[in-house]
């Protein structure tokens, strides 16, 4: 979990919004650790603070080690709580270590255009992942049958 999450992190260019297609695909579909109705939970949750990705990649964390009961039955709440910090650290994780280590490099590199220009495709590219996740989520919403189908 911590790996996947701290890959999630280094994918992170510009909001929440666009990591959480990476989040939901990894989590739902490769990993099986949530539902996709968990998954909205999760989603609704998140939109309830200023901001998301905590919120959502807690909760990911915490029903994870529920329902994978990575403790045994009997521990659920603890393998929930456990999922849920260690989600949560390697989450942030990388961004503290690229602040640290780059964040001078990145001061120095204001108006020069060979800098800028890249940062514009990945605002492109930002948009596309944020269109990408509401259709993810509007799918099993308006299509709820054709969703159990799939």
């Amino acid at each position: 979990m911590g790996w996947f999450f701290t890959k999630a992190a280094l994918l992170t260019f510009g909001a929440a919004y666009a990591v959480l297609p990476y989040v939901c695909q990894g989590a739902v579909e490769h990993h099986q650790w949530l539902s996709a109705t968990q998954m909205i939970d999760g989603l609704a949750l998140g939109e309830t603070t200023p901001e998301p990705l905590i919120m959502v990649v807690t909760f990911a964390g915490f029903v994870a080690g529920w329902t994978k009961t990575l403790f045994g039955p009997d521990q659920l709440f603890l393998a929930g709580a456990t999922a849920a910090i260690v989600v949560t650290y390697f989450t942030f994780l990388p961004s503290f270590l690229f602040i640290l280590a780059r964040g001078p490099l990145v001061e120095s590199t204001h108006g020069n255009l060979k800098y800028t220009a890249p940062l514009t495709g990945i605002t492109a590219a930002v948009v596309g992942a944020i269109l990408n996740l509401g259709a993810f989520f509007a799918w099993p919403v308006f299509c709820p049958k054709a969703s159990q189908a799939v």
